[in-house]
């Protein structure tokens, strides 16, 4: 298990990644990163890419427009 410390700075509350971690995900300083909910109270943290948030915003799109539709399909 790999572990960090939340601190406060400023109104934001931040946590250093672990060498590991940025290792991992080949984050390098300064990068962007994507946090995405995963839907059970948790979320992906993933390296920013402009193809991903495209697709995360479309996604958002499509569910809120056919809301109504994908509630009477889980019925």
């Amino acid at each position: 298990m790999i572990t960090s410390r939340t601190r406060i700075q400023g109104a934001s509350v931040v946590t250093t990644l672990p060498a590991e971690v940025a290792r991992r995900l080949a984050i390098s300083p300064g990068q962007e990163l994507e946090w995405i909910e995963d839907g059970m109270g948790g979320f992906r943290v993933i390296p920013h890419a402009t193809e991903t948030a495209e697709a995360l915003d479309a996604h958002s799109r499509i569910m809120a427009e056919y809301d109504g539709v994908f509630r009477v399909l889980a019925r």
